[in-house]
């Protein structure tokens, strides 16, 4: 029974990652979610099979049926990685608040990732009504005080060093949707935490920038960001506690 219900969570998690690449990619374009999926290249609508996670990429050959132009396999990753990541959820958490929770934050910063890496474009409006669960469950567990007070303390943070950034560069030090989603961010761990994303986020981009330096071409936060803040959510309390221990010795 195990088996099947893992089976379950992680196709659901592919046709939604397949799904927030939609969100990602129509909202900056102010197009409509409820139209049919279309190539990029050719426009022409795809079938409903040519849409199924997986299925679709194979039964085509990585090619559009119509025009024939290649399939960026990036978009077959991330329906893998979110499937993924749904069912790790699971098995860490069961069907349970922590699960729900983890799943809004895996949905919102896989939307905002794909968003800034094809648009450099953070969309409020999601990590906005991401919030709104994450107000009434932290109701419900009576520890929204902290997350509201978590929330002010990182957005002070982030705003501060974009502004103080900015001054000394003479220029945009930090994106303004990156200090906005820590908003969000605070609603789903603490502050500490969320300073340990902010420094496992600015050391994943600098490893990442070393490898893959391009001159004169901005790089996206976000996706660094989505990877320190879920490395934190699971593991953050234990890597503080870590830290703090090793202060000590």
């Amino acid at each position: 029974m195990d088996v099947l219900i893992s089976i379950y969570i992680f196709i659901i998690g592919m046709l939604l990652s397949s799904f927030f690449g939609v969100i990602a990619m129509r909202i900056p374009n102010k197009e409509s979610l409820m139209g049919r999926s279309y190539c990029p290249k050719c426009h022409h609508q795809l079938r409903f099979i040519d849409v199924l996670p997986l299925v679709g990429y194979f039964i085509n050959k990585g090619r559009c049926r119509d025009c024939k132009e290649t399939i960026p396999i990036i978009y077959l990753v991330i329906e893998v990685i979110g499937g993924l990541l749904f069912l790790g959820a699971y098995l860490l958490y069961g069907f349970t608040l922590s699960f729900v929770i983890a799943v809004i934050l895996i949905s919102v910063l896989m939307i905002e990732s794909i968003s800034d890496f094809e648009q450099m474009i953070v969309i409020d409006r999601i990590w906005m009504i991401g919030i709104i669960p994450l107000i009434v469950i932290h109701i419900i567990q009576k520890n929204i005080l902290t997350h509201l007070l978590s929330s002010l303390i990182l957005f002070a943070i982030l705003y501060s060093i974009s502004y103080i950034g900015s001054k000394v560069y003479k220029k945009e030090a930090l994106g303004g949707g990156d200090v906005k989603l820590y908003i969000f961010i605070g609603f789903v761990l603490t502050w500490q935490q969320g300073l340990l994303s902010l420094f496992l986020a600015s050391f994943f981009g600098l490893i990442f920038g070393l490898i893959f330096k391009k001159q004169n071409k901005l790089m996206p936060l976000v996706p660094f960001i989505a990877l320190g803040v879920m490395i934190s959510f699971v593991f953050g309390h234990q890597m503080i506690d870590w830290y703090i221990n090793l202060l000590r010795m």
